[in-house]
């Protein structure tokens, strides 16, 4: 399926990276100024600032009802993430992102993402300055998981290195998400049941404010 495809793709390319790994396998070689593979834990301050949705779906006395809502109004939200990748090289590193993370008002989700870092300078053991993008999807309804929702971003950065194999990220991201919401039904006061929804689309806007450690 579609859904396995996508996942697929980005788990195999830290795989195929750790594969293509052959520095360093005799016994003489010079150590690296860093490790070859991070992991690591990265949390941030989600603050959405634009929200477009599109909903259409069968009213409770029978009509239909297609409703467009843009929104400039500003929502706090909270994301812890998880993850592991490979040093290409002093200077580029590619990773694989997972956690928790709050999109908007009653709206979460698991995202795995591939995450590209450019780190500036060629002395890894100094603090430097970094730029990153990353994309993937994410999962709000496990019980469905043909209805993806889908994320990226772009940012900024600063690292501080606190020794050969621990780094500390400063980061600064503008995030966008495209995710299915549960419609609501102001007239009554509840939630459209998935029967009677037709659409429900979602692109919200952040900036993102983050802290992160690598190891």
């Amino acid at each position: 399926s579609r859904t396995a495809a996508i996942i697929c793709m980005i788990l195999s390319f830290p795989a195929a990276l750790w594969a293509g790994d052959m520095e360093g396998k005799h016994a003489g070689a010079v150590r690296r100024a860093y490790p070859r593979f991070t992991f690591g834990v990265e949390s941030s301050y989600a603050l959405t600032f634009l929200n477009y949705s599109h909903f259409n779906f069968i009213s409770s006395d029978g009509g239909r009802r297609d409703e467009r809502t843009v929104s400039a109004s500003l929502f706090s939200n909270g994301q812890f993430l998880v993850h592991a990748g490979v040093n290409v090289s002093g200077n580029v590193n590619l990773s694989l992102y997972t956690g928790y993370s709050g999109v908007y008002r009653r709206e979460r989700m698991v995202p795995l993402s591939l995450r590209f870092t450019w780190l500036s300078g060629n002395d890894p053991m100094r603090n430097r300055w970094l730029l990153f993008c990353s994309a993937g999807t994410g999962f709000n309804d496990f019980r469905n998981l043909g209805n993806l929702s889908a994320e990226g971003r772009v940012g900024a950065g600063y690292r501080i290195s606190l020794n050969r194999s621990v780094k500390m990220d400063f980061l600064l991201a503008f995030q966008e998400s495209y995710t299915h919401p549960r419609a609501y039904e102001s007239d009554v006061g509840n939630y459209v049941p998935a029967e009677r929804l037709r659409r429900n689309d979602a692109y919200i806007s952040a900036v993102t404010l983050g802290i992160a450690l690598v190891f």
